[in-house]
């Protein structure tokens, strides 16, 4: 077999290594092989000038950039805001990562209704603060469908002549909130968007939603990412804090600071280069858009991950 001399995407006549009409480079007889297939997964991967890599830096390096070119037009240059997107979110899931939008059994009920799943643990004296806890702002909405899990629960283990496992079960709620937590991190983004939207509506140029959220997507990405970064670096931290005499939740404590405070400027940046202005109308921007994030969290994520994860549990 000879190398076509019509590309075998669309046809269009070839005069060199691409095509001219789609893009697609020459397709050989050898490109059917494995050999190929994993030769150009490792360029890929590889490739620190490729797209991928390109983007990762600027969402990360460049606050804002990939959303501002993307809304003036200049889109080859980069993989898309929603591949961006899916991609931090694949890295998030993979981490081992535990954060505000990783919240267990015991912080998303009201410690009267814990105390009904552990009743032995929630009377040794040291636990008290756990079982006094008066819950998210969804718990008294939701706490029926917990109690109402429950009591299915304990029903399918009498069934069984088995006692029934409180702390088994609160494993396996965790495992899998924790699961959906991370698949439902994008009802984050419409609600950054619309206070940006919001936010800006008034001043010329005018801008589609679409603009907004494209950015919003930005943020919530370079935090998704953060991640996994901040917390291998807290690890580290965690171990070496007995050298330097300071104790463990003063470590905690200061990375938590830390990484609030590169998230607001990351967000003030972004919002700069995105909607132009001067330092304080950027800081103002990026601090509504953080605001966006946690009302959206409080009263949207949180009361979906815990509904889901005991309808799916």
């Amino acid at each position: 077999m000879q190398p076509s001399v019509a590309c075998a995407n669309c046809g269009a006549p070839m005069e060199g290594e691409y095509c001219g009409s789609c893009g697609q480079r020459r397709f050989r007889p050898e490109d059917r092989r494995l050999a190929a297939l994993l030769r150009d997964g490792f360029d890929a991967l590889t490739d620190l000038d490729g797209r991928l890599w390109r983007s990762l830096r600027a969402l990360m390096l460049q606050p804002g950039r990939i959303a501002r070119d993307w809304s003036d037009g200049r889109r080859a240059y980069w993989i898309s805001p929603i591949r961006l997107f899916l991609l931090a979110n694949l890295l998030y899931f993979l981490a081992p990562v535990v954060s505000d939008l990783d919240l267990p059994l015991h912080n998303q009920v009201r410690g009267e209704a814990y105390r009904q799943l552990v009743p032995e643990w929630c009377a040794e004296p040291g636990n008290a603060p756990v079982c006094a806890w008066p819950g998210q702002f969804h718990s008294r909405l939701t706490e029926p469908a917990f109690l109402h899990a429950l009591a299915i629960e304990r029903s399918a283990a009498a069934a069984r002549g088995e006692r029934f496992d409180g702390a088994g079960f609160e494993q396996r709620y965790n495992a899998q909130s924790a699961a959906i937590g991370k698949l439902l991190v994008i009802v984050h983004v419409p609600f950054v968007a619309l206070m940006l939207w919001l936010a800006t509506r008034l001043k010329p140029p005018r801008r589609y939603y679409a603009e907004h959220f494209v950015v919003a997507l930005g943020l919530v990405s370079f935090i998704l990412v953060l991640m996994p970064l901040v917390k291998p670096l807290l690890w580290l931290a965690m171990l070496a804090h007995r050298g330097l005499g300071l104790p463990g939740g003063y470590i905690g404590a200061l990375f938590g600071y830390a990484s609030l405070a590169v998230v607001l400027v990351h967000f003030a940046l972004a919002c700069r280069r995105c909607y132009g202005g001067g330092p304080a109308r950027a800081a103002t921007l990026g601090l509504l858009a953080f605001l966006a994030l946690g009302l959206a969290s409080l009263f949207v994520y949180r009361p979906l991950q815990f509904l889901l994860a005991l309808w799916t549990m």
